[in-house]
């Protein structure tokens, strides 16, 4: 099967400090954390808040999503943190 995001639907965890997505992979659904700080990185304004943060993931959501997608391919589990290892500089490109 192919990974999909159909649903667009993202929310933020204050606590971990993450966005959680999902993605499915036929049936089964697979869980991504993306951490806020590369958002704070590479927003003009650091140090966002939960509506700051939705709207720069949505601003940076189909490099996310490659990324997402690159990293399952690597590591077919059901929850991925991505990290900036696996993110580098790619939302300062994306600018």
């Amino acid at each position: 099967m192919t990974l999909s995001f159909n649903n667009p639907t993202r929310s933020y965890d204050e606590r971990r400090g993450v966005i959680r997505f999902v993605g499915h992979d036929g049936l089964n659904q697979i869980l991504f954390l993306f951490p806020v700080e590369l958002l704070d990185q590479a927003a003009p304004a650091p140090r966002l808040h939960e509506q700051g943060y939705l709207m720069a993931f949505d601003r940076y959501r189909t490099k996310i999503i490659a990324i997402a997608q690159a990293m399952y391919k690597q590591n077919n589990r059901s929850m991925i943190e991505l990290d900036a290892g696996a993110v580098g500089s790619s939302l300062r490109i994306a600018n």
